[in-house]
């Protein structure tokens, strides 16, 4: 399992496999994603998403370092979601929010964060403190299109392939036993 394994990585989440087995990690993040999502679990859906986003962006780059987190995850999500610098900001601010305060409040900028569900526009900022709701059934649609972009590059682009083959043994896949 330690070679790279692409067709594993990519699997389609909603083929449903049971163990034992070998799982990709992306598969099992977007399998789990995809049932948050059509379940309304919103909550664990935005947490699964940033960690996907921040998975990407360890196989984008070849590099996994701690201090370089917010680097690479702004830098994918510019390049994949197609948005500004400072979305990418406010995106980064909410993952931290999620990830490591479990809440919705960004302590650095004093921002407040929302969630929705409702469709429309992946970000709008409002207020004083520029408060800000993700919608995140545009912020799993820009996912889902990121993860086929990058696919896509990696098929053609030895840098990325290189990059791949480095954070494959580490990230990649794990075993599943009954």
């Amino acid at each position: 399992m330690n070679q790279p394994d692409e067709t594993l990585f990519f699997e389609d989440p909603t083929v449903n496999r049971s163990p034992p087995g070998d799982y990709g990690i992306l598969y099992l993040l977007r399998r789990d994603i995809t049932r948050c999502m059509d379940n309304s679990i919103l909550w664990p859906a935005a947490m699964a998403i940033m960690a996907g986003i921040d998975l990407l962006a360890k196989f984008e780059t070849g590099d996994d370092r701690p201090r370089s987190v917010s680097e690479r995850f702004k830098a994918f999500i510019k390049q994949y979601f197609a948005i500004s610098t400072s979305d990418a900001e406010t995106i980064y601010q909410l993952r931290n929010s999620l990830l490591h305060s479990f809440g919705l409040y960004d302590q650095k900028t004093g921002r407040r964060f929302q969630v929705d569900a409702s469709g429309g526009s992946l970000l709008i900022t409002s207020g004083e403190q520029g408060n800000a709701c993700i919608n995140l059934l545009e912020l799993h649609a820009r996912f889902d299109r990121a993860v086929q972009a990058y696919r896509l590059n990696l098929k053609t682009n030895s840098t990325l392939q290189a990059h791949f083959a480095i954070m494959f043994p580490k990230y990649g896949a794990i075993p599943i036993r009954p």
